[in-house]
């Protein structure tokens, strides 16, 4: 819950299949400050996507470099259809395990980054972008008033 001038807003939550199956959907549990994107999958597995906050049109994304890092591209997925669909989204905020943190348009990743579907794993499309492409989005210690 989320609490403004001491009053606790309940979050509204909503559903979106993402594609033909009707299996898979979007959930989209949101208040006025801020929406968690989360994906329903086919075996009913939740997985996180990541935290909007509508001031800045920002989503934090958070990756664990062993677990997530596609490695044959040497690169993070981004979720196609959030990207694509979502309006109140301008910005990606992506940090790793390993301390790296970077800033990146959306427009980025929709118009650079390498789509792949791993359907057999149960998997939504993806837009890979490599690490070395995600440099110049690299947000210094310094410059990150978030670490």
């Amino acid at each position: 819950m989320a609490k403004s001038n001491g009053i606790s807003k309940g979050f509204t939550i909503r559903q979106f299949f993402i594609d033909d199956t009707g299996n898979n959907y979007l959930m989209v549990k949101q208040n006025d400050k801020i929406m968690i994107l989360s994906l329903k999958l086919a075996e009913k597995k939740i997985r996180l996507i990541g935290q909007v906050t509508k001031s800045t049109k920002t989503i934090e994304m958070k990756r664990k470099r062993e677990k997530h890092l596609f490695r044959k591209l040497n690169a993070y997925g981004f979720n196609d259809y959030v990207l694509r669909n979502q309006n109140s989204i301008t910005w990606v905020r992506l940090s790793d395990d390993l301390g790296n943190n970077w800033k990146i348009p959306v427009n980025y990743i929709l118009d650079n980054g390498e789509y792949l579907n791993f359907r057999e794993k149960s998997f939504e499309l993806q837009r890979f972008v490599s690490l070395e492409n995600l440099e110049q989005f690299r947000v210094h210690k310094e410059e990150n008033r978030r670490i």
